[in-house]
């Protein structure tokens, strides 16, 4: 088993230097927005969210069912959170994530489902016979269900998989389709300070529109009679992309009085350098640095930057986000349970950025 977690580390280092090497030139931009249910690419957890998901290799509980489920492992008893984001504020678009993570006892791993929301406001109705509206609104919806299940195979090395459900449409047009992701996660070092991280997300078949939305009205060729024809939709394929992360923790301090801190839960300071590369096979690949400082894991602050092509190109950029991204985190003891409150703000190219606002209870 040691073995194998330093081959996984060898090999994990290797392949993030390089990718980072030439990420900023990566991805393909021949498939650049052809993708189904792009939504799946939107961090919808708040403290997460604060650091741009640069912590995928150290990331813990709850929220790691959307960067990286192996580390919903780490949930003892219980965990509830929920998000609401005001994404790309002016615009009405909102997302909303609720989730749970149940432990099923030791060594059986942990249960989790958690379903994102999102909404875009009333939108006005326009055909070609009447471009200007006037027919009234419509609302889309996106909506997604994951179930995961994580599990600890030893102190060193924590995996798990996510299922998950994909529904959007209007009140005419519908798509459905399903995916899985899957991660692993290994810790090492003399303080447990040390981690890296594989993921694969979004892995499933094409998704297909269909609905009464897509028929039309027309006459067959050398007919006369108008009647209704069927519009097939093409299929579209799932977003997915491939996410290699590091991070390490710098422990000062220890709040049990020992010389030094046994991990990070022990540590009176907590500086956490992370990065992650994500290879998308329908966007812009990405290499995230971020920083988190946690003071007796009871306050965290945190930090990020996101790279990826055309990020500073005025006129041509082809991403939402223009690189930074911030956070902070209160966590309250409540007798044995603990509650936090979390927020984010993601800067983009347009409209007046993202916010995050989230609450967690580990009971």
């Amino acid at each position: 088993m040691k073995n194998i977690g330093k081959t996984l580390l060898t090999v994990a280092v290797a392949v993030v230097l390089v990718a980072a090497s030439y990420s900023t030139y990566a991805g393909n931009p021949d498939r650049r927005g052809q993708s189904a249910a792009s939504q799946l690419l939107i961090n919808p957890w708040a403290a997460s969210n604060g650091w741009g998901t640069a912590g995928l290799a150290c990331i813990k509980g709850l929220e790691s069912m959307y960067s990286n489920v192996a580390g919903m492992s780490f949930v003892t008893k219980t965990e509830l959170g929920y998000t609401n984001t005001q994404y790309c504020y002016g615009t009405d678009v909102t997302i909303n994530a609720l989730g749970i993570a149940q432990s099923l006892g030791e060594y059986k791993g942990v249960l989790g489902v958690s379903v994102m929301m999102m909404s875009f406001g009333d939108i006005e109705i326009t055909t070609g016979d009447q471009p200007e509206g006037g027919q009234g609104t419509f609302s889309p919806t996106l909506m997604n269900l994951g179930l995961s299940y994580a599990k600890s195979f030893s102190d060193a090395i924590k995996v798990g998989a996510t299922v998950r459900l994909i529904n959007e449409g209007t009140s005419n047009t519908n798509a459905t389709g399903f995916t899985l992701d899957a991660g692993i996660q290994y810790i090492t070092g003399g303080q447990d300070n040390f981690h890296l991280a594989v993921a694969i997300k979004n892995i499933g078949m094409p998704m297909k529109y269909s609905g009464d939305g897509l028929d039309i009205r027309g006459s067959i060729e050398n007919g006369t009679f108008i009647q209704t024809l069927q519009n097939r939709s093409a299929g579209y394929e799932m977003p997915a992309n491939l996410s290699l992360g590091l991070s390490y923790d710098f422990l000062i301090g220890s709040q049990s009085g020992a010389e030094k801190a046994e991990n990070a839960a022990d540590a009176t300071h907590r500086i956490t350098l992370a990065g992650t590369f994500i290879s998308n096979a329908y966007s812009n690949d990405q290499v995230i640095f971020g920083m988190e400082y946690s003071w007796k894991e009871m306050f965290q602050i945190r930090g990020g930057f996101t790279m990826e092509n055309g990020l500073f190109s005025d006129e041509n950029t082809t991403t939402l986000y223009s690189g930074p991204s911030a956070g902070a985190s209160i966590l309250i003891p409540m007798g044995k349970s603990k509650v936090a409150i979390d927020y984010a703000y993601r800067f983009t190219n347009k409209w007046k950025g993202c916010h995050f606002i989230g609450a967690r209870i580990a009971l």
